[in-house]
């Protein structure tokens, strides 16, 4: 409701707005976009700026990660939609038409988040964050699994902030007066007393039998509601991983496998170092190298990490990392921290990706090998399900060569692998049996492939290791069932309509009555009782939302009470009697509350009418939309 959206404060529609559309806080697993090279294609023209296709694809994957991460199983189906899908596609689209706009008028406007501001933004990104606090070992880590170094982070980040200094500058005009928001917060608090009566249709029901004329009328007008969709008959074969699974592992296998593989069974050799770090430049070498030469001549390398290293989250702590093992950090610096032999031991100077390093061995922890008996349970059930997934990729492979090779019908498959042919009854795409209701196999059934050229169909992966040929036996194409089919349906629906008029004039008749004072004979009549309204407010839980609302819409009542009817979602009507309002005079602790939501929904207007306002003057140019395989 709207008052619930005054009352959200600045948990509302400002904050989400920067939150939905400033990138501060993105997932790493999106940020290979930074730093992929761009392709020639051009998916948009910004006044002249273009927006490369590659940049595109990696917003609309990040865009279908989320919504599957988001929807579950849900998502597959909605893929079914072509409009969804294009939709989909416009919306990524436009975003990033809309943050290419703010950029540009970021840079007209030359705003600069300072060098402070992006450290904490940094610090505050919870990829890099460890039981709520900022992880250096984590931070290094992300980045070079990402390939993002840190001064590129630190350019994004930077890139982030000054639009959102844009777009809070515009959000931060946006105010409320204190007599409008305590004129909100005593409306909000407003309650209302009065009676309703309910009119169930169901109550009218019985009172209607439509004639075969009136069916027929019905049917005859309403072709629409009675289309039946296309549909198949198909029989099938399903392949499924799990019949093929196997215990049947010996101690010999599980001891051979254990010997081979022994390196997965190690816990590798782990290492604490502290680092100096310059940044790269055409003075770096020798600034490190001096501080080499003060390391040698006896200074701390802990006050030297904490005086003159650039990365300053691990200075503050004296250079100090996180444990690491071999192949976690950039492959240079993960190289010389290795190879120093013994605690103490500072390396040479060392080039990664993100600077330039000195690095002193801390502390080591030995590799361990985990014995047989601690792992011999893991080993077996591996070694049954390599088994199992075995013998299923062979199968699936025969099953795909014999419907291929044998196209008629699915018999000689079934034969060879001793598979049951299943067959189905006719069925659309929206009500398909649970065990094929898949939207690939859907769409090979439905597809026009096989209404063209029949036969078996390809073999069709359904995941979790299951796999299915499928072969259309007959087709019903979408077509208006015949009425002698769905007549009952038909005599339903007139009859709902016909209670439904029956009800609303019902309805008004009592209003009218209620009106002059005359309700009592019509109430005994329909049976019925006024429910009474008392200090009704307008988060009342009790009351249906529609009567709820159609309360909160009525006017105040004058000389007599205001009267009104309403349709509720199930088809009752109620007729309502208002007889008294009551605003409080004196305002809440819940004011600036209001005051705060009432802001925020005049600066998501704002926000909206500055986008549109750059649109509006921008020459933007759409050339295509991004085509992603299995999407």
């Amino acid at each position: 409701m709207f008052f619930d959206k005054l009352r959200a404060g600045t948990q509302g529609t400002t904050s989400k707005v920067i939150l939905g559309l400033i990138i501060v806080s993105f997932a790493l697993a999106g940020v290979g976009s930074y730093v992929n090279r761009p392709v020639p294609e051009v998916a948009a023209v910004v006044n002249g700026d273009e927006i490369n296709l590659q940049s595109l694809e990696n917003a609309y994957r990040n865009e279908r990660a989320r919504l599957e991460n988001q929807l579950g199983p849900q998502f597959s189906q909605l893929l079914g939609d072509p409009q969804y899908v294009e939709q989909i596609r416009r919306s990524v689209l436009e975003q990033l038409v809309e943050q290419r706009l703010i950029d540009q008028k970021v840079q007209e406007l030359g705003l600069r988040a300072s060098d402070e501001q992006v450290r904490n933004a940094i610090r505050s990104l919870p990829e890099f964050q460890q039981d709520g606090v900022f992880n250096n070992e984590r931070y290094l880590q992300l980045l070079a699994r990402s390939g993002l170094s840190a001064e590129q982070l630190r350019d994004s980040v930077r890139q982030d902030l000054s639009r959102q200094m844009l777009v809070n500058t515009v959000l931060g005009s946006s105010f409320t007066l204190e007599q409008e928001a305590g004129w909100l917060d005593r409306l909000s608090r407003q309650q209302r007393d009065g009676e309703y009566v309910r009119l169930p249709l169901a109550s009218f029901i019985d009172q209607v039998e439509p004639s075969d004329a009136e069916i027929e009328a019905y049917y005859q007008q309403n072709p629409g509601q009675f289309q039946r969709p296309e549909q198949v008959k198909l029989n099938y074969l399903m392949l499924d991983a799990s019949a093929f699974s196997t215990d049947d592992i010996s101690e010999q296998e599980v001891r051979d496998y254990y010997q081979a593989n022994q390196a997965s069974y190690t816990q590798p050799e782990q290492r604490r170092v502290a680092h100096i770090m310059v940044n790269k430049g055409e003075e770096a070498e020798q600034k490190l190298q001096d501080i080499a030469d003060r390391l040698a001549a006896g200074e701390s390398f802990a006050e030297l990490a904490k005086a003159e290293s650039d990365d300053v989250f691990s200075g503050a702590k004296g250079g100090e990392l996180e444990w690491m093992t071999p192949g976690t950090m950039d492959s240079a610096f993960d190289s010389a921290a290795f190879a120093l032999a013994r605690v103490g031991d500072v390396s040479g100077i060392v080039e990664s990706e993100f600077g330039l390093h000195l690095i002193s061995l801390l502390e080591v922890r030995p590799a361990v090998i985990k014995p047989l008996d601690e792992v011999s349970a893991d080993i077996a059930r591996r070694l049954a399900q390599d088994k199992a997934a075995d013998a299923f990729y062979a199968r699936e492979q025969k099953l795909a060569e014999l419907a291929f090779e044998f196209p008629d019908s699915l018999d000689m498959a079934a034969q060879e692998l001793g598979l049951e042919i299943v067959s189905t009854d006719y069925f659309s795409a929206q009500d398909a049996p649970a065990a094929i209701n898949h939207p690939q196999l859907l769409q090979e059934a439905f597809g026009e492939r096989l209404r063209e050229q029949g036969g078996n169909s390809d073999l069709i992966s359904l995941g979790q290791n299951k796999a299915a040929v499928i072969h259309v036996i007959d087709r019903r194409p979408a077509a208006v069932r015949e009425l002698a089919e769905v007549r009952e349906q038909v005599r339903s629906r007139v009859a709902a309509s016909q209670a439904a008029q029956l009800t609303l004039d019902a309805a008004i008749t009592l209003q009218q009555a209620w009106s002059e004072g005359k309700q009592a004979e019509l109430l005994a009549q329909y049976q019925l009782e006024p429910s009474v309204l008392t200090g009704v407010t307008r988060d009342d839980s009790e009351l249906e939302p529609g009567l709820l609302n159609a309360l909160f819409a009525m006017a105040t009542p004058a000389a007599a009470p205001s009267l009104s009817t309403v349709e509720l979602s199930n088809g009752d009507q109620v007729v309502i009697r208002l007889d008294k309002v009551t605003t409080p005079e004196a305002v809440s602790e819940n004011m600036e509350q209001i005051r705060q939501g009432q802001s925020d929904l005049l600066a998501d207007r704002e926000y909206r009418s500055m986008l549109e306002s750059l649109k509006a003057g921008a020459d933007i140019e759409y050339r295509q939309l991004p085509q992603t395989d299995g999407f």
